[in-house]
């Protein structure tokens, strides 16, 4: 049986942008396909903002949204921990009820 396919979105810090597309472009076996854009992190947790961030109250952050069985998520999650250690990178799982291509 196929594994149900699941939406995993990854928010990271700017400034560990190139690691992260770098790893995930490395994951062997490739992975389908992934969209990054950047954004404006809010919230309690700013450890790793600069001190002007932390004056405006939001850190410099790139999202990254795939689609992708769900039986392949543990491995880009653990590539990306080693990748990346000690970083704040936040991540959640949705359920995916239909993906297709509009021809």
């Amino acid at each position: 049986m196929d594994s149900p396919l699941r939406k995993l979105t990854l928010v990271c810090p700017k400034s560990i942008q190139p690691t992260v597309l770098d790893t995930l472009d490395a994951i062997d076996p490739p992975l389908p396909g992934y969209t990054s854009h950047d954004g404006l992190g809010h919230g309690s947790s700013m450890d790793l903002a600069s001190t002007a961030e932390k004056v405006k109250g939001a850190m410099k952050v790139f999202t990254v949204l795939m689609v992708l069985p769900e039986n392949a998520i543990p491995l880009v999650l653990e590539t990306i921990r080693q990748a990346c250690p000690r970083r704040q990178i936040s991540y959640w799982i949705e359920p995916v009820l239909d993906f297709g291509r509009l021809k």
